[in-house]
C-alpha cells in the first residue's frame, strides 16, 4: 500500500515534473483515478475498515494535488530550458537555477509522500503493516 502510493505519485511527479513531459494535467487526472483504484484494491486486500480506506484515499489524493504545481513548474522549466538551448549563449546560471528549482519542488513532494507514508503506517494495524512489509520485501527482491 505504502509502496503503491509512493511509487505512483512520486514516480509520476519525477517523470513528469522533473523532465517536464507534456500534457501533465491530463496525465495527473488519469493517474489520480488509477491511484484511487490501486489504493482501494490494496485496502481491500488488507481488510481495511472504511475509515482506514477513506483516510488512505485522502492521503493519496492529497499527494496528487501536491504534484500538480510540481508538474506545472516542470512544464514551464522545460520551455525555459528549450529557450536557453536555442540561444547563441545559454545562461548557465539560469539553467542551473531552473534545474535547482525543479529538484527542490520534487524534493518537497517526496518529503510530503514520506509524511503520508508515516501517517499511513500509524493508520494500519500491526497485522496490516506486516502484510504491507511482506509485499514490500517481495517487491524489493524483483
Amino acid at each position: 500500500m505504502t509502496k503503491l502510493i509512493l511509487s505512483s505519485v512520486v514516480g509520476m511527479a519525477l517523470a513528469m515534473g522533473a523532465s517536464g513531459c507534456g500534457r501533465g494535467a491530463d496525465r495527473l487526472e488519469r493517474a489520480s483515478q488509477q491511484i484511487s483504484w490501486k489504493v482501494a484494491d490494496a485496502m481491500e486486500d488488507l481488510d481495511a475498515t472504511p475509515q482506514q480506506t477513506e483516510r488512505a484515499q485522502a492521503l493519496a489524493q492529497g499527494l496528487v494535488a501536491d504534484a500538480k504545481p510540481v508538474v506545472k513548474q516542470g512544464l514551464e522549466a522545460r520551455e525555459a530550458l528549450v529557450d536557453e538551448w536555442k540561444s547563441a549563449r545559454p545562461d548557465a546560471a539560469k539553467v542551473h537555477a531552473l534545474v535547482d528549482a525543479q529538484v527542490d519542488a520534487v524534493r518537497g513532494l517526496v518529503h510530503r509522500a514520506a509524511d503520508a507514508a508515516i501517517e499511513l503506517h500509524g493508520l494500519l494495524t500491526p497485522a496490516q503493516r506486516d502484510e504491507v512489509t511482506q509485499r514490500l520485501e517481495r517487491h524489493a527482491k524483483r
